[in-house]
């Protein structure tokens, strides 16, 4: 089941005690609790996704565990959610992001809150610190207040004091950044409030009614479609960098198929691997990455119904 490792026991962290997985969800459920069947709801698909009214972790709304004093435990944290992005705490327990998107990071960052967006994944080393109140939380904080995803039963402590900062985990062999030979520019537009008023779909440039009667309401470079030709032609082994900007009212967690990239900063600063990047309203981002996987290999925003309503666009790494 999901609670069980998903590593062998040779590949724990050192001094980790147990391994846990933790799906976050949500789910749009009726009056009934049945599963809302409002699929495909254009004011969904324009704003921000079908976003759910029941949040599960593994499936479970009220998720509990056990955990003893001092005990240092793996979280690994998938978000599969077709369009929430969690904003996630601790209570209780002291942690660090060791890993996102299954590329460990070069040094642990400690865990105060995080945004963990639709399709990214982060390994946290959690140690459970709570001394009186019996438990410990994941938290998700809400508009209307902070909620327990999971609930931590604290029971005796495993070892007499807290353990310190984890060691990085061992990274993966990935290949090195090299000179940019070939660059793309990515502009998302559309969306409510978003101001686009036509897009191009089958080469017809459509006003926006009729886009959206066409179940279409978002725009890659103008163009509502995945295009005929790829944002990005690269040969294998080269290094590509692709600048995007977000002209939209709505984030986007932007997830490209087939590789891993860095976020380059505006100073130079190269941040960790991830292969998806949650682009706020309003801002730019610049990815670069390695193309090592040869192939056609989709580039769209992980907002399950942006995507279908026109987020789609796609790269080729030739061998």
């Amino acid at each position: 089941g999901l609670h069980g490792p998903l590593i062998i026991e040779e590949d724990m962290p050192p001094e980790v005690d147990r391994d846990e997985v933790l799906v976050l969800d949500d789910w749009r459920l009726d009056a009934e609790a049945q599963i809302d069947e409002s699929f495909g709801l254009m004011r969904d698909w324009s704003h921000a996704g079908r976003i759910g009214n029941f949040v599960t972790v593994n499936g479970d709304p009220a998720h509990k565990l056990t955990a003893g004093r001092y005990q240092r435990i793996r979280l690994r944290l998938i978000n599969s959610a077709n369009a929430r992005v969690f904003s996630l705490g601790l209570k209780g327990l002291e942690g660090w992001v060791v890993s996102l998107d299954g590329q460990p990071l070069s040094k642990p960052e400690p865990m105060d809150r995080m945004r963990l967006a639709p399709a990214q994944r982060a390994d946290l080393i959690v140690d459970v610190t709570d001394e009186t109140a019996g438990e410990a939380f994941l938290i998700s904080f809400e508009r209307d207040g902070d909620y327990a995803l999971t609930t931590f039963d604290v029971e005796a402590a495993v070892r007499p004091q807290q353990l310190g900062k984890p060691a990085p985990l061992q990274p993966n062999e990935v290949p090195i950044l090299g000179t940019i030979s070939q660059t793309a520019t990515l502009v998302m537009e559309g969306g409510a409030m978003g101001g686009m008023r036509s897009a191009l779909v089958g080469g017809v440039e459509t006003d926006i009614r009729d886009l959206v009667r066409k179940g279409r309401a978002w725009a890659f470079n103008g163009m509502a479609e995945p295009p005929a030709d790829p944002l990005l032609q690269v040969r294998l082994g080269q290094t590509a960098r692709i600048s995007m900007k977000n002209d939209t009212r709505w984030p986007h967690a932007m997830h490209l198929h087939g590789h891993h990239f860095h976020q380059l900063g505006g100073d130079g600063e190269v941040g960790p691997l991830r292969d998806t990047l949650l682009v706020d309203p309003g801002e730019t981002a610049d990815i670069a990455f390695v193309a090592d996987n040869p192939g056609a290999w989709l580039l769209h925003c992980h907002m399950l119904e942006h995507s279908a309503a026109g987020m789609s666009t796609w790269i080729e790494v030739q061998s």
